[in-house]
């Protein structure tokens, strides 16, 4: 939890250095692109929390041969995805660049270049959190972290604006792809002819995931694409801001959700999963109250220290987004329950 937290942190100082480099309106334009990103690549959640699931189950059995052919088999069905992606971005580049009012194209296909790279990278990092290799993964989620962060600031001063805040993205999430291979060496090994995989029940859990992340982060994401639409650039910067310091919170509840995942997949006594459950809903509940209470008591202060003077227009919204987001993250951490224990 020590590490999600950490690289988490990481995450929003990168959106924080962002808005202070950017502006209020070039930084709202990359939160509607980001959330263009979060909504488009919901399936690459969605095939990591498989990969989870299936993993974790498979190691409990000690068959390491199906993690493998699992792994290839999800991949494959990734490097698909990842190819319909990028072509439907660049396809629709100029519709979606005239929606959202934004001037170039080119902005649109960069994110869907970063898509393309970031579906490949839960599959890999599924399997670490699924074999519960919490330090490796929490390695690779900082090393992710520290490298956008990094990427942004070069990116930046290259005087890449918007365009290079949105590849830092997407190169980032490739240098963590490729530092996961070394730590899944172990299930390399012989399959035989007699270990199959039952694809059905994957593809129905699959299907689960992906109806509850649309809800989910449609509640969260979906406002950003409406507010670039119908305001103004200066207030999407500001809607923006306040939305990503709030979002801090459900980083408590991600990093209980971590550990709890996995947990609850192998747990077959129910009596035990619901105690799992209760100790987690209690710690994100009063994780997330503490933080609303304190972002509705100092909003600007809080602005002012992040972002800069230029978005004290976000203190009003920031107010009342704490509190909206207790309700998300548990909503979240009750979804992540029910696709845990679904067989």
């Amino acid at each position: 939890m020590v590490g999600v937290v950490v690289s988490n942190l990481l995450a929003y100082v990168f959106h924080f250095v962002a808005g202070r480099m950017l502006g209020p309106e070039d930084y709202g334009e990359f939160g509607a692109l980001m959330a263009l990103f979060i909504l488009v690549g919901i399936p690459a959640s969605i095939l990591g929390s498989a990969v989870t699931k299936f993993t974790s189950r498979y190691h409990s059995e000690d068959k390491l041969g199906i993690i493998s052919l699992f792994r290839k088999k999800i991949m494959k069905i990734a490097l698909i995805l990842s190819s319909i992606l990028l072509g439907g971005f660049v396809l629709l580049a100029h519709n979606i660049a005239s929606f959202l009012k934004i001037d170039s194209a080119n902005s649109i296909i960069i994110v869907g270049i970063t898509l393309a790279i970031a579906v490949l990278l839960p599959i890999n990092r599924g399997v670490l959190q699924g074999m519960k290799k919490f330090k490796v993964l929490t390695w690779n989620s900082i090393l992710e972290a520290f490298s956008r962060l990094a990427l942004l600031v070069i990116l930046l001063y290259l005087g890449y604006s918007v365009n290079g805040a949105v590849l830092a993205y997407g190169l980032a999430y490739l240098v963590a792809f490729l530092f996961v291979f070394p730590y899944i060496k172990e299930t390399k090994v012989a399959v035989t002819d007699f270990e199959k995989i039952e694809m059905k029940p994957i593809y129905r859990f699959i299907l689960m995931v992906f109806v509850v992340s649309i809800f989910i982060q449609g509640l969260i994401n979906a406002p950003s694409l409406f507010v670039k639409h119908y305001y103004s650039a200066q207030f999407t910067g500001y809607w923006t801001a306040a939305l990503t310091i709030a979002r801090t919170s459900l980083f408590v509840s991600g990093a209980i959700s971590l550990v709890m995942f996995p947990e609850i997949s192998r747990e077959k006594d129910p009596l035990m999963r619901k105690k799992f459950f209760n100790k987690a809903a209690i710690l994100v509940v009063a994780g997330l109250s503490a933080m609303a209470f304190i972002q509705f008591i100092i909003p600007q202060f809080i602005i002012k220290i992040l972002y800069g003077p230029a978005y004290i227009g976000a203190a009003p919204i920031l107010q009342w987004m704490g509190f909206a987001m207790i309700l998300i993250g548990l909503i979240q951490l009750r979804a992540d329950y029910f696709l845990a224990k679904l067989k």
